[in-house]
């Protein structure tokens, strides 16, 4: 090699590997938790998660078109929101319906901005 000049070869086939290498990683860690969470959810959902879940995606939904929230606060009640399902699928409902009426407490829609 001439004094000066850049390998650039062996700078490719360095980065590449490293590519590769990544890519294995991320595939490999995305498996990992699809299979968790399959796991998690195989389990019984209760009626009265059922019904708190629909109020509160509705009233997200609702508060969401009203634009009458601020963004992070629907951020948080959708973050809660996935909390209680976790909980109700691991059979914790009395705790995921005391989150579920916490989020309830978003309160009354106002009109929806047009």
């Amino acid at each position: 090699m001439k004094r000066g000049t850049v390998g650039w070869q062996s700078i490719r086939e360095g980065g590449l590997k490293a590519l590769l290498c990544g890519s294995f990683l991320t595939g490999a860690y995305l498996a990992s938790t699809m299979a968790a969470k399959t796991q998690v959810q195989t389990g019984h959902f209760a009626r009265e998660c059922a019904l708190k879940e629909i109020k509160v995606i509705t009233l997200i939904e609702d508060h969401g078109a009203a634009e009458d929230l601020p963004a992070d606060q629907l951020h948080n009640a959708v973050l809660m929101q996935l909390r209680a399902r976790s909980a109700c699928y691991e059979g914790r409902i009395e705790q995921a319906l005391a989150l579920y009426d916490s989020i309830l407490d978003l309160g009354p829609i106002a009109s929806a901005k047009r």
